[in-house]
């Protein structure tokens, strides 16, 4: 009914104005309109086909290809998980209290929830992951229990963890997959790695066949605890790499891709839904704090109003992205709302270049030869520095060539991108080994941060450190890219998608054909 509603009323526009030079905006408003589903009631049943890259082991904990790592979140649970926001909310937790001290933890499970095996979920099976990830050094999710002092077990459902040191990020660290103790138990290293000793988790979904280097059948866990999700099966074909994965959604073998660039026409709505979810690789400009230009506050805040991060995330990035005035996502509830974007501004850039006495000098920027997008940066910057009178030459480097030249700090101004960690901790934005900037001041503030004994507090905690960076600017921020997913169009409902997990939100889609 609401698609004939839609169409009805723009074959009315049509009517009653005529034809005119919009005639083919109207042509492709008719055209998104007939491709609006007639019904948006959620269906349950369904197959979805989703791909990963070929990996070595089906252990969540031992595996390190990233793509698998996404797909095992429809088979295993955590204690915590985070939204599209990057928030952290609780998966397999009722209740916690965090002591006034930060010191101790303590979390109630929620009732009645089964491995897929119907062996009960316990506190047990906590306590042995934690115990069990603390001896992967090679896991890429072992940093997040180095600050795990022990586990003590209260009940079934309850237990308390003791932290080594308070860390107002502890929370954000509980969101590796647990493991069942009854499964792994004993297990040499080598026997945690065989396949058919990893079929059993806890998520919404159930590993109900595996054919080695070709798929992974999922079947719906039906006495799932949480909300359970419409789609009955998700078969995961394993492809040799990232092209593959990419093929075999424009060839529609797949329905659920993410793609890194989005060429014009390739992925036409007829067919496709794209998504866009905020990301976490980070662009911003190193400064070299042993010029004694870049140590004059007046020099970088007029660099930072000569540069037009605006065209950049339109010309460059295709405003695909967020510019940001702290590397933090401008949606996490730590990011400072207060905090208002640096406009461009070329005679406020000459006013404060006024105030210093600029000799003629050339500044070097280094930028990699082989990111073609930071080049068209690079060659943007250069022009906006000359409009107020500051020389920068470019120089293109190769990717080893730009390692050298920062490590042995032969530059002035360097195009870098970070990817910016799941744990919101700020500590590793100020590594000062390439820069040699250093504030006292920023380190007082990041220790309060991390320190910091409630949640309130701790947001107005990096409130006062992005003020306080925004204020005297050790590097200049220029945006966070968006990340597309591609979807089936017969793919309906919505993903919380974030860089952690894309399939997040996963029981909340359906299909509609």
């Amino acid at each position: 009914m609401k698609k004939i509603k839609i169409i009805f009323l723009l074959i009315i526009a049509v009517f009653l104005f005529g034809c005119s030079k919009d005639d083919t905006n109207i042509d492709e408003e008719l055209k998104k309109a007939i491709l609006q589903e007639e019904d948006l009631t959620p269906k349950d049943g369904g197959k979805v086909n989703i791909s990963v890259v070929e990996f070595k082991t089906l252990n969540p904990l031992l595996n390190n290809e990233k793509s698998l790592d996404q797909a095992l979140k429809l088979v295993y649970d955590s204690l915590f998980v985070l939204d599209e926001n990057y928030s952290i909310k609780p998966k397999l937790v009722k209740d916690y209290v965090l002591s006034q001290d930060g010191i101790n933890l303590n979390i109630n499970l929620k009732d009645n929830i089964h491995w897929h095996d119907g062996v009960k979920l316990t506190s047990q099976d906590v306590e042995f992951t934690i115990n069990l990830l603390k001896t992967l050094d090679k896991s890429i999710y072992k940093p997040l229990v180095d600050n795990v002092s022990r586990v003590e077990i209260l009940s079934d459902t309850s237990f308390n963890i003791v932290f080594n040191s308070a860390y107002s990020f502890s929370l954000e660290n509980f969101i590796f997959p647990i493991l069942p103790k009854h499964r792994f138990n004993g297990l040499s290293m080598d026997d945690m790695n065989i396949h058919s000793n990893n079929l059993i988790g806890s998520g919404m979904y159930k590993i109900d066949k595996y054919e080695k280097r070709k798929y992974i059948d999922l079947i719906r866990n039906e006495d799932y605890y949480d909300k359970k999700p419409y789609i009955d099966k998700v078969k995961i074909v394993i492809v040799p790499d990232k092209e593959a994965q990419e093929s075999m959604i424009i060839s529609l073998e797949t329905d659920i891709c993410k793609i890194d660039k989005i060429i014009g026409g390739e992925f036409p709505s007829k067919r496709f839904d794209i998504r866009k979810y905020t990301g976490n690789e980070y662009e911003f400009i190193a400064l070299n704090f042993d010029n004694q230009y870049i140590q004059d506050i007046n020099f970088r805040k007029a660099l930072l109003n000569s540069i037009d991060r605006v065209k950049i995330l339109k010309d460059v990035y295709l405003n695909n992205g967020d510019i940001v005035e702290f590397p933090l996502n401008k949606k996490s509830k730590y990011y400072n709302k207060k905090l208002k974007n640096v406009k461009y501004d070329i005679d406020k850039a000459k006013k404060y270049l006024s105030n210093m006495n600029l000799e003629e000098v050339q500044f070097k920027v280094v930028v990699n030869q082989e990111n073609f997008e930071r080049l068209k940066e690079a060659y943007l910057i250069k022009t906006s520095l000359s409009d107020v009178g500051i020389d920068a030459q470019i120089v293109e480097l190769s990717g080893e060539d730009l390692t050298n030249a920062i490590n042995n700090k032969d530059y002035d101004l360097a195009l870098l991108g970070w990817t910016l960690p799941i744990v919101p901790d700020p500590r590793f934005n100020f590594d000062n080994s390439f820069t040699n900037y250093n504030d006292d001041n920023v380190n007082i503030l990041i220790q309060k941060l991390i320190s910091s004994n409630s949640e309130s507090e701790k947001i107005q905690n990096y409130n006062e450190l992005q003020k306080y960076v925004s204020n005297n600017i050790p590097f200049i921020s220029l945006l966070i890219k968006d990340k597309n997913l591609v979807l089936n169009n017969k793919i309906k409902g919505k993903l919380d998608s974030n860089e952690f997990n894309i399939y997040n939100g996963f029981e909340n889609i359906y299909i509609s054909e």
